[in-house]
């Protein structure tokens, strides 16, 4: 097996490497730089020594080839324009690597937890009240994007259930003003999920749908297998034949899509960061864009392309812990 994960982490590299160059040609197909908007409030020649210092000014090549040695040689992913500091300290400062882990790990676990059983019972009580909810329930999920439901629930907050600063409830970033900078207490961890039940809700709410949906249709097509028939013929209980038999095999194509559904929790993770003010990497990611801060954008888009690749060779690895029947290639 070790072998196996050193393979696919030795494949990462050359992966990691044309993914920097579509980030790069990406990023310089935008027009203009993060010199630009400045254009009619300094003279020319400041701007263009400006450009020169920080190598803008350079050929595209050039400029990538700086870069790419730079990140290789010194581990240097280029130098924010913007907070005037490290591409990966703007990145990954004040926090916001543990709270973006913090964030999507919660959100991860909540989606499974709801989802799953969700999907069984709809698959063991076709038709009923229940499945037809919950059917209804998931096709409102799938259909309704993150930034409406992000921007919906904010509304709902303020404007019906009064929550907001005037009213003495937070509704934005990770911790009230006066909880920010306190040490740890239970009413520090209060504070935390208060504000962390609306990102939970709407990264999660397309992932709850869909998986859920998922788990009914697998669970539903093992249940008509021959083996679940000749089981039930042996006179096992309903719940050993569904939960012991059923479940295990239906879970299997679901822990493989894992890796896909990172993608989408990522998309629903930057709206949450833009909307809702939170303090993780994909607000710093979103500022870098709008403010055009390349480098910071680039080394943004190495981050998740990378974390995609661990989360699709975890996925492969779960795969081989719910199904034993499973061997990893030689």
């Amino acid at each position: 097996m070790w072998g196996y994960v050193l393979r696919r982490v030795l494949y990462m590299v050359p992966a990691l490497f044309f993914i920097s160059v579509v980030a790069f040609g990406v990023i310089k197909l935008n027009p203009g730089d993060f010199l630009t908007k400045y254009e009619l409030s300094y003279p020319r020649e400041v701007l263009q020594e400006m450009r020169e210092r920080y190598g803008l000014d350079a050929p595209l090549h050039v400029q990538y080839w700086r870069w790419i040695t730079g990140i290789l040689t010194r581990l240097d992913f280029g130098y924010s324009f913007a907070t005037r500091q490290p591409a990966l300290q703007a990145l990954f400062s004040s926090g916001r690597l543990l709270w973006t882990f913090v964030v999507t790990g919660v959100t991860m676990l909540c989606t499974w937890l709801l989802a799953l059983p969700l999907g069984i019972y709809s698959a063991t009580h076709r038709n009923s009240l229940g499945d037809r909810l919950a059917n209804l329930l998931g096709f409102i999920g799938l259909s309704i994007p993150s930034f409406v439901l992000a921007l919906v629930l904010l509304w709902a907050l303020v404007v019906i259930f009064q929550v907001g600063p005037r009213y003495g409830l937070g509704v934005g970033g990770l911790f009230d003003p006066a909880q920010a900078e306190a040490a740890w207490s239970w009413a520090k961890v209060k504070d935390l999920l208060w504000h962390l039940w609306p990102a939970v809700l709407v990264i999660g709410a397309g992932n709850i749908a869909s998986l859920s949906r998922y788990m009914r249709g697998q669970l539903l097509d093992v249940l008509d297998e021959p083996y679940i028939q000749a089981a039930r013929a042996k006179g096992l209980r309903e719940r050993l034949v569904v939960y012991k038999h059923a479940v295990r095999n239906a879970l299997t194509p679901l822990v493989s899509m894992l890796g896909f559904w990172l993608p989408q929790m990522f998309e629903g993770t930057l709206v949450a960061a833009v909307v809702l003010q939170l303090p993780i990497v994909e607000g710093a990611y979103w500022q870098a864009l709008a403010q055009e801060d390349q480098y910071v954008a680039m080394s943004g888009l190495l981050f998740f392309s990378a974390v995609l690749m661990v989360g699709s060779l975890l996925a492969d690895l779960l795969l081989l812990w719910v199904d034993p029947r499973i061997r990893l290639e030689k």
